[in-house]
């Protein structure tokens, strides 16, 4: 990362011009530098709050159909006062594979990964869930 230094005329200031953005992962700003790179290359072992509400919410939710608490999902939006279409993407988390969900938990998920990623549709298979969410593939037993 370069920055450029302008002093002033008078020498009373200086002017620093560091060239970075920033972007939001998980619910977090995190700085990029000109080359793409992330700035702080530890985010991976942060957890994600926004991740592991959207998997608590999610492993409630079909703990509730689970029990009988409530029929279907549209009987649940409507009693909970929640979207069905978010809760419908949202409850699909409890379908991920187990150590997806605790890699998440644990905040070692791939830095990259949002809760967008998981939002969209998803393979039920394990593996094909790692491959596309940039998880190692988990060797056979």
């Amino acid at each position: 990362m370069t920055a450029s230094i302008t002093p002033a005329p008078d020498g009373s200031y200086v002017d620093v011009f560091v060239p970075i953005t920033f972007r939001r992962f998980g619910g977090r700003k995190t700085i990029i530098a000109p080359d793409g790179s992330q700035v702080a290359p530890d985010r991976g072992k942060a957890t994600d709050r926004t991740l592991i509400k959207a998997l608590a919410r999610a492993f409630r939710w079909q703990k509730l159909l689970d029990d009988g608490i409530y029929a279907s999902i549209a009987e649940m939006a409507d009693i909970e006062c929640i979207n069905r279409s978010y809760l419908s993407r949202t409850i699909r988390l409890s379908l991920l594979a187990p150590d997806i969900v605790e890699a998440i938990l644990n905040g070692t998920q791939p830095p990259t990964l949002q809760l967008a990623d998981l939002e969209g549709p998803f393979s039920l298979d394990w593996e094909q869930q790692r491959a596309a969410f940039g998880f190692a593939a988990k060797p056979s037993p």
